[in-house]
């Protein structure tokens, strides 16, 4: 089984002739990795990675079973159905634990509505929103499945994700994504089999209150007054659950403030994205929605400004979970076919210089910028409209109408967004947009339009956890997960911090 590694051939190149005069043997091959090497724009190369075999069709990929605990085994509690949540849940099913799932918001069909009804009226459901519900914040995203995280789990996440319908290319794509269209309905499928197989997902199941022994968790009860007992629990509940961290902080479970990153989210046109990417080539059929990935990094103030959660051919969305509060963030479905590519551009905010330890403190910090940002836009006459200015009048400190077109289905309200953050970090946003235009030119540009704000790119807090069990330090059946947790930053990532934690359950058990 003759493997060959990155095979670069130009735009329209056959590759099953290539491979078959690699290896006048192969009667099949399979697709291992796919990739765009765009460096060089007069000659875009499509770079594969390439099993071959002697037999009529490549023999099927090994099947991943996990072995089932024996004996006596536990019950979980599963607070959260976002990545880790639902992950989690199909891990403890698979290696046969007991498990039921919690989910605070409502399942997708009804959940959409209730965005909807954000996005035309500007009125929020407080447990029903683009950050709540079946699937989490991740469902409207760009479904992406990148990484940077090196974890054996993650041929598992990825192969289930196939398995419950997302495409077989994600297993071989460099950037493999879903899209917002297509995740909806492989986390309705992974739900329904977590339904079908003994793990029962209770909707409109927020956690209200939390029982602790003196060393444990024992059980949680609803907004609706249900109540739930467990073994061992895994909190999933998403970076905007701030109600979840405040009723954390009043149990004593161990917390920190962590440091973040705020910004913008900046649009332009696709087809001037993909000309600047792609140079002469750039309406080729092969070539994908182009992306970008941009960063500036101050070393003397230790200070990044970085693009953030990229989609190319995408919308702006009105993504906040709290009424009073403005926040946005990208979305893209599975084909890129808006004429618009968004990006977040973020500043690090360092928490030892701005936020000290204190959680509450980081949450206060970010809940200020979000309230001020939907006073201005109220200010300016918004209903449900997002804020937004020109690029170029942002650098400027002027105000003045919106001449490009925006993506964002609430609709948009021309407001001056200086003075939002502190002095410095603004001053650290506008001179990294100097570096990017040099980098990217146009960048800065006529059509760029900045939309207010990007707030919500990670949690500002972690829930403490024990560097070996991954366990609370204080109340050892209690796990905190994912991206609410300050343990992930991705739906790839929060997923694989889902299995994770079921198998340090499992170990623990077994050990008991």
């Amino acid at each position: 089984m003759p493997v060959f590694q990155n095979l670069s051939l130009p735009l329209g190149a056959d590759l099953d002739a290539e491979v078959r005069r690699l290896d006048p043997s192969c009667h099949s091959w399979r697709l291992l990795r796919s990739s765009l090497d765009a460096r060089k724009k007069g000659r875009i190369q499509q770079v594969y990675t390439v099993e071959t075999f002697a037999s009529a069709v490549p023999p099927p990929q090994e099947e991943i079973v996990l072995p089932k605990l024996q004996g006596k085994v536990p019950t979980v509690g599963v607070i959260g159905a976002g990545p880790a949540g639902l992950f989690a849940a199909l891990r403890l099913r698979e290696r046969g634990i007991n498990c039921f799932l919690l989910e605070r918001g409502r399942p997708i069909l009804q959940r959409m509505r209730d965005i909807s009804k954000h996005w035309k009226t500007g009125d929020v459901h407080p447990d029903s929103n683009v950050c709540f519900g079946e699937g989490g914040a991740g469902t409207f995203s760009d479904g992406k499945l990148i990484t940077r995280i090196r974890s054996e789990h993650i041929p598992w996440v990825m192969r289930r994700f196939v398995t419950f319908g997302a495409p077989e290319e994600i297993l071989w794509l460099a950037n493999p994504h879903v899209g917002s269209n297509r995740i909806r309905k492989v986390i309705a499928a992974i739900a329904a089999w977590l339904e079908a197989n003994e793990c029962p997902v209770f909707y409109d199941a927020r956690a209200e209150d939390f029982t602790f022994s003196q060393n444990a968790l024992e059980k949680v009860r609803c907004a609706d007054g249900r109540e739930f007992a467990a073994d061992a629990w895994i909190l999933a509940t998403g970076h905007s659950a701030h109600d979840i961290y405040a009723q954390m902080l009043a149990k004593n479970v161990p917390m920190e403030a962590k440091s973040m990153a705020m910004g913008f989210r900046v649009e332009h046109p696709q087809a001037w994205l993909n000309q600047r990417q792609y140079g002469p080539q750039w309406q080729h059929p092969e070539l994908p929605a182009a992306n970008y990935r941009l960063a500036e990094h101050d070393h003397g103030e230790n200070r990044g400004v970085y693009s953030f959660c990229m989609c190319p051919g995408g919308y702006v969305l009105a993504s906040t979970a709290q009424q009073g509060r403005m926040v946005v963030n990208g979305m893209s479905n599975y084909g890129h076919g808006s004429p618009f590519a968004n990006s977040g551009i973020v500043v690090s905010i360092d928490k030892d210089r701005w936020l000290g330890n204190d959680p509450m403190k980081a949450l206060a910090f970010q809940e200020g910028i979000e309230r001020a940002t939907q006073e201005l836009a109220k200010g300016a006459g918004a209903k449900q409209q997002v804020p937004a200015q020109m690029l170029r009048d942002f650098l400027k400190n002027r105000g003045g109408a919106i001449t490009s077109r925006s993506s964002c289905p609430s609709g948009v309200v021309p407001v001056n967004m200086r003075n939002l953050y502190p002095k410095e970090l603004e001053a650290a946003f506008c001179e990294a947009m100097e570096d990017f235009d040099r980098k990217l030119p146009g960048f800065t540009g006529e059509h760029a339009v900045l939309h207010g704000i990007e707030s919500r790119t990670s949690s500002p807090v972690r829930i403490v956890r024990d560097d070996l069990s991954l366990a609370s330090p204080r109340f050892p059946n209690l796990y905190p997960a994912g991206e609410g947790a300050g343990y992930a930053g991705g739906i790839t990532s929060a997923a694989v911090d889902g299995v994770k934690l079921v198998e340090a359950i499992i170990a623990k058990w077994e050990r008991s």
